[in-house]
């Protein structure tokens, strides 16, 4: 018995061990299941993750838009009046819209401004019809697309179009009231690929690759010598005499731009715009008047050296625009402000700088100067979306 009892023993000393040994192999491999499984898990979810961003649209643009019309009236009546006066209407009406849209990189900005004021007075006391004595005090229209894609940091590259030209007729008044301009007469379109410097509030931009058309389509206006720097070829052709209502110039372009807020309530904008024609040299190297404008400049400056004929060439060939306007808002519709423009076109001379109605085909420009303040009542949309 002895014996059978040490042999049961060995028996379960011998297949424990084994019993052990296979619990665990059974443990370890449950456990590599379990494991397998979670894995599988977390891949079927980072599938099903990468799955449903792929399916996400992308992110949206924004768009960012800012309606601003704006009316301004002034009204005086006298009658019977001891420290006298002249009775008058003046309405100025102007929109300036301004529509953004930005997406990571890119930014499309557009810009509206128009402006139309007319003004009324009764000169001789006898109210005078009021179509009779109805003169202009603002007239515009400036729109504006600029395309910007950015480079590094504050560095754009940018594509803009710009197209100016007036709503009614312009007059120079005086002895005799002279038609000097209308729509479309002149009217400049600019376009331009450079590059930009932006920052918060202020901007440059920098283009040597410009084309600006200048378009004159009046024939009586360049019959009157209304031109515009339009050279007419072809206006005395014997065979097909016939008017030129376009000319492109090709040139470079430097534009300053700023807006803002200088102190509370008070905003400063500024701008500052140049363009050089390349072309204009070689246009206008027959005009008789270019030359007699050379001979009186020899005649003051004595002998010429390099620097003042590039100095000559910059004021006589080179279109300047500058405007500045001052504003204080008393409330959200309510503002005062001053503002003045002051622009020199090579293209330009007036009744009072000619001594006639005959323009100077190019060769010389006249200074241009608008200034105006006041009080604006404005009516404010400003809609930003997304799309």
């Amino acid at each position: 018995m002895k014996k059978f009892y040490m042999m049961m023993a060995m028996s379960l000393l011998m297949v424990l061990p084994l019993a052990m040994n296979a619990q665990q192999e059974e443990t370890e491999a449950s456990e590599g299941t379990a494991v397998e499984a979670t894995v599988e898990e977390g891949a079927e979810q980072a599938a099903e993750a990468a799955e449903a961003v792929s399916e996400e649209p992308a992110k949206k643009g924004v768009w960012t838009t800012s309606s601003t019309p704006a009316l301004k009236i002034d009204q005086a009546y006298y009658n019977n009046w001891s420290a006298s006066g002249n009775a008058q209407l003046a309405l100025t009406a102007s929109f300036n819209g301004n529509y953004k849209y930005t997406n990571t990189k890119d930014i499309w900005d557009n810009v509206v401004d128009l402006a139309l004021g007319m003004n009324w007075q009764d000169l001789d006391g006898k109210n005078t019809p009021l179509m009779e004595s109805l003169r202009k005090s603002e007239d515009k229209i400036d729109l504006t697309s600029t395309y910007s894609r950015q480079l590094k940091k504050a560095w754009n590259v940018n594509a803009m179009a710009n197209f100016k030209t007036q709503f009614y007729k312009g007059f120079q008044y005086g002895e005799d009231t002279v038609l000097i301009s209308r729509f479309m007469a002149p009217a400049y379109l600019t376009t331009a690929i450079g590059f930009e410097y932006k920052k918060e509030w202020w901007n440059v931009s920098l283009s040597f690759l410009t084309g600006k058309t200048t378009f004159v389509c009046d024939d009586n206006l360049i019959d009157a010598g209304y031109n515009y720097g339009v050279p007419q070829k072809h206006l005395n052709d014997p065979v097909n005499p016939r008017h030129t209502h376009a000319y492109f110039g090709l040139g470079s372009y430097v534009k300053f731009y700023m807006k803002k807020d200088i102190a509370k309530n008070l905003n400063l904008y500024a701008r500052v715009e140049l363009f050089y024609d390349y072309m204009k040299r070689s246009n206008l190297k027959d005009e008789t008047t270019r030359v007699e404008l050379y001979n009186k400049s020899n005649e003051f400056y004595g002998d010429w050296n390099y620097g003042k004929q590039l100095g000559f060439c910059l004021w006589h060939e080179m279109d300047i625009d500058v405007e500045m306007r001052l504003e204080y808002r008393f409330s959200s519709w309510l503002a005062a402000y001053a503002s003045f423009q002051v622009r020199y076109d090579s293209d330009f001379r007036s009744l009072n700088d000619a001594g006639n109605s005959e323009m100077c085909k190019g060769a010389m420009g006249a200074i241009q100067f608008y200034q105006t303040a006041g009080l604006q009542v404005y009516f404010n949309w400003k809609t930003p979306k997304e799309g």
